[in-house]
């Protein structure tokens, strides 16, 4: 089997393919997340591979926005603060930022992890730090990028922070889930497609359906079977004023997925 990178917006079927592929064998990491309502599932992510992202997105924060929105947010009653603890995944980059490493020991915990074959790691934050990790993948690694309708994405950003204890400290309303979701997309298609040969775009539906897992299984060497997928977790509805930007990314990433939609 092909070593392999889950990257994409959390809340975006990234987990459902991720059981697909643990459950075909692959090695996710010593220790999985504990499942949760909203993944009753699984995850499927290392905090391992979680804190390495971390380390290298720290740098990134944009503390300029941070002060920007504090005041308001105090005034709702909240802090904003995308400092805290393992909320990175929900960090904001402009396509204008070029993310490098400039801590000694993240190679190290890089080439470690990644010693452990055949591998598929899972972490929404691969969407912009998949350049420092390419420095160090075997060639033929394949990246798989999950997508989903943006608004369905956004909603169930929302009520993920409204839920999970260690994002009750962030503010974010609906407009920046969405600028989450089209930064992050944005890297993944104009920047790291354009120079990473085995990356591809899979829509949640494709996955959903099992249409896309003949394929996926043929590149990657494995055996992926659809019966991982519960029907009845699908519970996200659609909803809410999209943005145009954000529209057009949706329709060119179902171009790069070949998927016509339901």
């Amino acid at each position: 089997m092909k070593n392999c990178l889950i990257l994409g917006s959390g809340r975006s079927g990234t987990s459902m393919l991720g059981g697909i592929l643990h459950q075909a064998g692959y090695y996710m990491g010593d220790k999985l997340h504990k499942p949760e309502p909203s993944n009753p599932k699984g995850f499927f992510e290392w905090m391992t591979i979680n804190q390495i992202n971390e380390q290298i997105l720290a740098a990134y924060v944009r503390r300029g926005l941070r002060e920007k929105f504090m005041e308001i947010a105090f005034k709702k009653g909240t802090v904003y603060n995308p400092l805290g603890r393992n909320q990175k995944w929900l960090l904001s980059l402009p396509m204008d930022v070029k993310v490098s490493s400039k801590v000694p020991q993240v190679e190290t915990e890089i080439k470690e992890v990644l010693a452990k074959e055949p591998f598929c790691y899972k972490d929404p934050r691969f969407s912009y730090t998949l350049p420092i990790w390419e420095k160090f993948l075997k060639p033929g690694t394949v990246c798989i990028c999950v997508f989903r309708e943006p608004d369905v994405t956004v909603n169930s950003i929302l009520k993920e922070c409204q839920t999970r204890e260690y994002l009750r400290s962030l503010y974010i309303n609906r407009r920046m889930a969405y600028n989450v979701w089209f930064n992050i997309y944005s890297h993944v298609l104009f920047k790291h497609a354009k120079h990473f040969e085995n990356l591809i775009f899979v829509h949640y539906g494709q996955v959903y359906n099992g249409t896309a897992l003949p394929m996926l299984s043929e590149m990657l060497g494995a055996p992926l079977k659809k019966d991982f997928v519960d029907k009845g977790l699908k519970r996200t509805v659609p909803g809410g004023l999209i943005p145009v930007k954000v529209k057009d990314l949706y329709r060119r990433l179902c171009e790069a997925a070949n998927y016509i939609g339901e």
